[in-house]
């Protein structure tokens, strides 16, 4: 029997969280977010301005809380607020 994957889970019970980075920055972020699959998710919402929004499934916004911490102290990630979210 084949295993399946969970159903996505909607960007609308995502717990977002923006930061503005440095472009160079950005590459770095995706790489290691991305290697925990299935907790999160990064988007660029305004390349220009340099600002992500890191969307964090249910149930992983604690561990996430404290990844982002400790990548914060690696690469400087300023939390913005963001109020265009039909993307």
């Amino acid at each position: 029997m084949a295993c399946q994957a969970p159903p996505p889970v909607p960007l609308s019970d995502a717990v977002c969280r923006y930061f503005r980075v440095k472009h160079r920055d950005m590459v770095y972020l995706k790489f290691i977010l991305e290697a925990y699959e299935g907790t999160n998710t990064m988007s660029t919402v305004d390349n220009v301005a340099g600002i992500i929004r890191i969307a964090v499934m249910p149930g992983f916004v604690a561990e996430m809380d404290d990844l982002l911490a400790e990548l914060g102290r690696r690469v400087t990630m300023t939390p913005v607020s963001w109020e265009q979210e039909g993307e």
